[in-house]
C-alpha cells in the first residue's frame, strides 16, 4: 500500500493511506542500506531516515490492529529542513508545495534578514514562498506594507492577517486550498492560532508571547500534517529562531538564489564572482544605483559568510572549508 507520513514520533510514523491510518515502523533493510550509503559517500547523515510528508509503501502488521512495516521511502521531490548546530541534517517537511512564512506585524519583531534566509532556503528547495505578517491588529497595515514593499515588488506573494479580528484569513485560506504546506517562523508569532484560525477546530495549543523579552515561548514540539477541510494537508512545525541552509551548494554559490541577482550574474566580468571585492562585478554595480536594494545585499554578504552577521556563527570556518566555485557558462 502507498501512502502518505503525517506525524513521526521516536521510531514510529502515522502513516494515511486513503482514509485509513496506520502506525508503522521501519524494516530494517532501510536502516541498513541508509548506513552503507553513508559509509561510501561519508556524507552527514540525517537526524531521522523518513519525514513528515514522505510518500512510502508499506505492509500492514498480521499481529498489531492498524500496525505495519515502511518498506521503502519513494523519491522526494522538494525537502524544506535545516542543518543543527552539531552538523546533523533535519528534513522538517518533504514533498511540500508551499512554504508559509509567519512574521509578526508586532510582539516579536518582524526581522527581515530572517525573513532573507526563509526565503532564499525555499528557493533552494525548490518550494514558493509564501510571506503572511500576521498579528495586524498590533499595527497600521500600511505601515506593515511600507516594509514589505520590496518583497512584493519582488515578485514574492505577501498576505497580511490577524486572527483577532478575520482580516486576511480567508485570501489565505485560497492560497492554501489543495496544497501540502507548511509553517514555519519564531515562536509567538502565532503560527497556531493562524491555524486555528484557517480551520477552527484543530484544537492546537496557542503559545504565549514573553511580554518582557519579546520571545515566543515554544509550544508545538513535534511536527504533523493536518489535513484540510478546504483541501490540502499543512504541516505545524516547532518554532525556529535560527535556520540552517539546507539544500544550499555552496560551489555554486548563494546568489542564485536572489531573484533580483540572476540578471546582472551573467554580467559579471569573472564567472564565478562572489560580489565581495571582485572588479567589473555587475552586482555591486546594480546595488550603486539602486536597482539591487543594499538591505538584500547585506543579507547575501552575511548569509554567505562575507560579512559577520548573527546568524553567521562560524563564518570563519565556513570561509576556510569553502571550496573553489564552479564557473557559470
Amino acid at each position: 500500500m502507498e501512502g502518505i507520513v503525517i506525524k513521526a514520533r521516536g521510531s514510529a510514523y502515522e502513516v494515511q493511506v486513503g482514509k485509513h491510518c496506520y502506525t508503522c515502523t521501519l524494516r530494517h533493510h532501510l536502516i541498513e542500506a541508509e548506513k552503507r550509503r553513508l559509509d561510501e559517500t561519508k556524507e552527514m547523515p540525517f537526524v531521522e531516515l523518513v519525514a513528515v510528508g514522505d510518500r512510502v509503501r508499506i505492509s500492514a502488521s498480521t499481529s498489531a490492529v492498524d500496525g505495519g512495516y515502511i518498506e521503502e521511502c519513494l523519491p522526494r521531490e522538494t525537502q524544506f529542513g535545516r542543518t543543527r548546530m552539531d552538523g546533523w541534517r533535519q528534513v522538517i517537511v518533504a514533498n511540500l508545495e508551499l512554504l508559509l512564512i509567519i512574521f509578526a506585524a508586532r510582539h516579536p519583531t518582524l526581522k527581515l534578514r530572517m525573513l532573507d534566509r526563509f526565503l532564499l532556503t525555499a528557493e533552494a528547495s525548490g518550494v514558493e514562498p509564501v510571506v503572511c505578517i500576521n498579528k495586524l491588529d498590533l499595527a497600521k497595515l500600511e505601515n506593515v506594507q511600507r516594509e514589505l514593499k520590496l518583497y512584493e515588488e519582488l515578485g514574492y506573494t505577501v498576505v497580511y492577517t490577524s486572527t483577532v479580528t478575520g482580516f486576511g484569513v480567508d485570501k489565505l485560506r485560497d492560497v492554501m486550498r489543495g496544497k501540502i504546506s507548511a509553517i514555519v517562523g519564531s515562536s509567538g508569532v502565532g503560527k497556531s492560532s493562524l491555524l486555528n484560525a484557517l480551520q477552527p477546530g484543530l484544537q492546537l495549543r496557542i503559545g504565549e508571547v514573553d511580554e518582557r523579552l519579546h520571545k515566543g515561548r515554544h509550544t508545538t514540539t513535534e511536527v504533523m500534517l493536518l489535513p484540510l477541510a478546504f483541501g490540502g494537508f499543512v504541516a505545524d512545525t516547532p518554532g525556529i529562531r535560527t535556520l540552517g541552509l539546507l539544500e544550499i551548494d555552496e560551489e555554486q554559490g548563494l546568489d542564485i538564489y536572489f531573484p533580483e541577482m540572476r540578471p546582472y550574474i551573467p554580467a559579471c566580468k569573472f564567472a564565478a564572482c562572489t560580489h565581495q571585492h571582485e572588479p567589473a562585478c555587475a552586482v555591486k554595480r546594480a546595488v550603486e544605483t539602486g536597482d539591487i536594494a543594499a538591505m538584500r545585499y547585506e543579507s547575501y554578504l552575511r548569509i554567505a559568510g562575507f560579512k559577520e552577521g548573527r546568524y553567521e556563527r562560524t563564518s570563519e570556518r565556513k570561509r576556510a572549508s569553502r571550496k573553489p566555485r564552479r564557473r557559470r557558462r
